[in-house]
C-alpha cells in the first residue's frame, strides 16, 4: 500500500508542485507587496517551465486568460470602490493582482483541471467559492471596500465577481475543448 501511495505521488508530482507553488504565490500576492508578488510569480513561471515545459500556444492562452481576468477584476473593483492598499492610483489594480492571475493561470491545465470536468462543478465553484477567496485576499492585502459590509453594494460585488469568474472559467473551458489546447 505504501509503495502504491509513493508511486501515485511520483506520478502526480507535477500536480502537487503546481498546487503548492500556486498556494505559496497566492499567499505572497495577497500580502499586498507588489515587488514580492512579482518575484514570486516569476519564480512560479520558471518552475512551471521546468516541470511542465508548456508550448507557445499554452503560454499565449495563459497570458490571455491572465490579462482578461486582471482587467475584468480591475473594472469590477473600480465600479465597487475596492481600495487596494498597494496602489496609489485608484484607477489601476495593483501588480500583485496581475501576479496572482498569472499564478492562477498555471493551474488551469494541471492542479485545477478537475474544475473543468463538468459545468455543474465549474459554475458553483465560480459563484460561491471564488468570492470567499476574494474576501480573504482583500482582508489579507489590507485592501478595503468603501461600502459597509451590510450594504447591497458590498454583496453585489461578490455576486458580480462570482458571475465574472463563472463566465471566465466557462469560456476557458469552452476554448480549451474546442481548440484542443494541449495540456502540457
Amino acid at each position: 500500500m505504501l509503495s502504491a501511495i509513493r508511486s501515485s505521488l511520483i506520478k502526480n508530482k507535477t500536480l502537487l508542485v503546481n498546487a503548492i507553488a500556486f498556494q505559496v504565490v497566492w499567499f505572497i500576492c495577497v500580502q499586498g507587496h507588489n515587488l514580492l508578488a512579482l518575484l514570486a510569480a516569476i519564480v512560479l513561471l520558471f518552475i512551471y517551465k521546468l516541470t511542465v515545459n508548456p508550448s507557445l500556444k499554452t503560454w499565449l492562452a495563459l497570458l490571455t486568460f491572465s490579462l482578461i481576468g486582471y482587467l475584468g477584476d480591475g473594472i469590477i473593483a473600480m465600479l465597487f470602490n475596492v481600495n487596494y492598499s498597494a496602489t496609489s492610483n485608484p484607477l489601476l489594480s495593483p501588480i500583485w493582482l496581475l501576479a496572482l492571475w498569472l499564478a492562477f493561470s498555471t493551474t488551469l491545465n494541471h492542479s485545477m483541471s478537475w474544475l473543468f470536468t463538468s459545468y455543474y462543478l465549474t459554475i458553483p465553484i465560480a459563484l460561491l467559492i471564488v468570492p470567499l477567496s476574494y474576501l480573504a485576499g482583500i482582508t489579507l492585502s489590507g485592501s478595503s471596500f468603501t461600502h459597509a459590509t451590510d450594504s447591497i453594494s458590498y454583496w453585489l460585488f461578490f455576486i458580480i465577481e462570482g458571475l465574472w469568474w463563472a463566465i471566465l472559467l466557462l469560456s476557458y473551458q469552452k476554448f480549451n475543448s474546442s481548440k484542443k489546447v494541449k495540456h502540457d
